[in-house]
């Protein structure tokens, strides 16, 4: 009877063993969704070692969906529904149609068991628990989960407005209030990271904010972050964006362009040697930079003749170069920019001029010397200092 004991003890210990060892190697996220109704699966997606996973194959347990796996370290995981028209915005476009894609439910995926629970009409307000890092990111969620919620559905009614229907916001209204309520986001994202200064999850907001920051606002919250996670794809993206900043700053060699202009003509800084240089940063999508045209044209005008030259570095955002080629050529054209024009996209898998220069925020315009040493940086189309700057050089 005692060995009988002993050996059902050893099995009991080595199946409890076992299962803390399955625990520590893998993850298992375990998702209670209410309302599923018929919609395409669920899907559990996130980038590894350089590929980027889609997992629908998850069991059922009773109310339970339940996706096991493993990470080699904590990652940015979405957890979504297809199909669900709530959380669709279908968007009539001539005979082909498209749709806007409602938010989905983000979360820090590790080798750990996560729980989820929710709605999948709002599925980007579960609740997620499990892990270091989401147990840290629950301090504001539910907030951020309201304001989602709020700008969701007002595009969603803006974009279903019946026509006489004044009840219902514009889209206008829409996108106001999804910029207003982005401020307040990124204000509660600021505090986050005041207070938890050693959570992946604050080294994951920083490094959303890299193109909103300047070089020392960014150095300065990278240095109060802890160290624990300073080895992660997060804080590499942050020190990437530094370095950039830094090697583009006032009185530095400007960084090499190498591209070619709508002519196919292959364009330098060397074959512009000689003359003052404004690289202007721009894209058809951003309106600021739009405005600053007709400013620019005055600039040209009145400076052109006395070694002053403008090379346009566009940076266009359609799903594919051809579609980007085209919607740059169709603005230069509107706009009638008479100045020497460059695709960042041709090319940037090899050699990035935006990330080479910087470039934070549209438009930048970066000022070079007669020697290519940059003596002037303005970012957000503000006219004034580059007024100034360029009298100061030409005298008038």
């Amino acid at each position: 009877m005692k060995k009988n004991n002993i050996i059902l003890f050893l099995l009991i210990a080595l199946a409890i063993g076992c299962n803390q060892k399955k625990q520590e190697q893998g993850y298992t996220v375990r998702a209670k969704i209410d309302n599923p109704n018929d919609y395409s699966p669920f899907y559990l997606a996130y980038r590894a070692n350089g590929e980027f996973i889609r997992d629908t194959s998850y069991t059922i347990d009773g109310d339970w969906i339940i996706f096991e796996g493993e990470v080699e370290e904590p990652v940015l995981a979405t957890l979504g529904v297809q199909g669900n028209p709530a959380l669709i915005i279908p968007i009539e476009n001539g005979e082909q149609g498209g749709i806007i894609p409602g938010p989905s439910l983000q979360f820090f995926l590790s080798n750990t068991t996560i729980k989820i629970e929710g709605d999948a009409n709002t599925i980007y307000k579960a609740k997620v628990s499990g892990g270091k890092a989401n147990n840290e990111w629950a301090d504001i969620k539910p907030e951020v989960g309201e304001l989602t919620e709020e700008n969701w559905t007002t595009l969603k009614e803006a974009h279903e407005k019946v026509e006489g229907d004044n009840s219902a916001p514009s889209l206008e209204e829409a996108r106001e209030l999804n910029s207003k309520n982005a401020q307040k986001i990124n204000e509660l994202q600021e505090k986050f990271i005041e207070s938890h200064p050693n959570s992946l999850v604050s080294m994951y907001f920083l490094s959303g904010m890299i193109n909103a920051l300047d070089l020392e606002e960014l150095k300065t919250a990278y240095e109060n972050l802890g160290e624990e996670h300073k080895n992660s794809p997060y804080s590499e993206r942050i020190t990437d964006k530094i370095e950039g900043m830094e090697a583009a700053g006032i009185g530095k060699e400007a960084p090499p362009i190498q591209r070619e202009d709508l002519n196919g003509q292959p364009v330098t800084l060397e074959r512009l040697s000689g003359q003052y240089v404004l690289i202007d940063f721009w894209g058809s999508w951003c309106m600021p930079c739009v405005k600053s045209f007709p400013h620019l044209k005055d600039l040209y005008a009145k400076y052109k003749d006395e070694g002053f030259e403008i090379l346009g570095v566009a940076l266009e955002q359609r799903e594919d170069l051809e579609a980007n080629k085209k919607s740059w050529t169709e603005a230069i054209e509107k706009y009638d920019l008479p100045w020497l024009q460059v695709l960042n996209n041709d090319g940037e898998e090899n050699y990035n001029v935006v990330e080479a220069y910087g470039v934070s925020a549209f438009p930048t315009q970066v000022l070079l010397d007669k020697e290519g040493k940059i003596i002037f940086r303005n970012v957000g189309g503000g006219q004034e200092t580059l007024d100034q700057k360029l009298e100061e050089i030409f005298g008038s």
